[in-house]
């Protein structure tokens, strides 16, 4: 659930710091390359799992590189609404502070191209250089945060596995968890929730923009409901089969013991082999930790449980 907008836009408003130009420093620039492509200067720069993806710094001459990872600490959850097993739950808090850190990559010190580890999910970089008198300037860090998070002129890599929903949802790992993020930090990678990394993968998927703020109970409203069943100790009641109940990216929305609305959701991964949905098979869902695969017998979805599928997207 999300507080409406009307206050969500005051807080916006409210809590977004805007750096003074200063403050930004004599940066650099760092160009990209996907698979055989061209060089190009995108901050944001995305790639199947198997394509090659490199980053690089036009040498200086007597100068020397440092690169950085700047790692956001996805270890903790972080809210930005009361937690709904809190009193007043769902109401908007404000944008929750995100933890993030610099690291040297010390083992690419000098490399002026480097080719960041092909895994799925999200990192993010920074380069330094060290010109021969000692002046040192730098691609965007740290010192771009504002109140929502990272900056997107940050250099991003993001991996994924595929270009359907699950395969868009797999680049999402290292996402730090927040409980009721909006549209712009789930557009720059910044922060998700349970119901809205889901539909920004439908959306990548299906070519669409990451407009809307989702909650579960939407879910459960308005995508088809293509099953029901209970599941206790991760076994579900009824008996639903993989290819014909059930399918990989179709979502699982449970609404606990005692809750009066649902409220968590993932997306199912696969099928541990014995082609029926158990305590063994994996869903992929955040809240309120990061992106993270759990098996059913894990016991996130026992509880009431509806099989929601999202469609293709309708022709614009």
């Amino acid at each position: 659930m999300r507080s409406s907008p009307s206050l969500r836009s005051v807080a916006v408003a409210a809590a977004v710091a805007v750096l003074p130009a200063a403050a930004l420093g004599d940066g650099i620039d760092v160009e990209s390359r996907v698979g055989a492509g061209e060089w190009g200067r995108t901050a944001a720069v995305e790639a199947r799992l198997g394509t090659p993806v490199a980053l690089r710094v036009r040498p200086v001459a007597g100068g020397t590189i440092r690169w950085y990872r700047i790692v956001p600490d996805a270890s903790r959850p972080y809210n930005n609404a009361v937690w709904p097993w809190d009193p007043g739950p769902y109401r908007w808090l404000g944008y929750a502070k995100i933890g993030y850190a610099r690291e040297e990559l010390e083992a690419l010190r000098g490399r002026w191209e480097i080719a960041p580890e092909a895994k799925a999910g999200s990192r993010w970089f920074q380069a330094e250089v060290i010109e021969p008198t000692g002046r040192v300037r730098s691609s965007p860090g740290l010192e771009r945060n504002d109140a929502r998070g990272l900056s997107p002129d940050v250099v991003r890599v993001t991996f994924r596995e595929g270009d359907d929903l699950v395969g868009q949802l797999t680049g999402f790992f290292d996402v730090p968890g927040v409980f009721g993020s909006v549209p712009y930090q789930v557009r720059n990678y910044l922060g998700v929730d349970c119901a809205d990394v889901l539909m920004a993968a439908w959306a990548r998927a299906n070519d669409r923009p990451i407009e809307r703020d989702w909650n579960v109970a939407a879910l459960v409203r308005e995508l088809p409901v293509v099953a029901g069943t209970t599941i206790a100790s991760g076994a579900p009641a009824a008996r639903l089969r993989w290819g014909e109940d059930v399918r990989r990216g179709d979502l699982l929305a449970v609404r606990y013991a005692g809750w009066r609305q649902f409220g968590h959701v993932g997306a199912l991964y696969g099928d541990d082999g014995d082609g029926v949905l158990d305590g063994e098979d994996l869903v992929l869902h955040a809240g309120p930790q990061a992106l993270h695969l759990s098996r059913l017998a894990d016991g996130p979805f026992d509880g009431e449980v509806k099989v929601l599928r999202p469609g293709p997207a309708r022709p614009r």
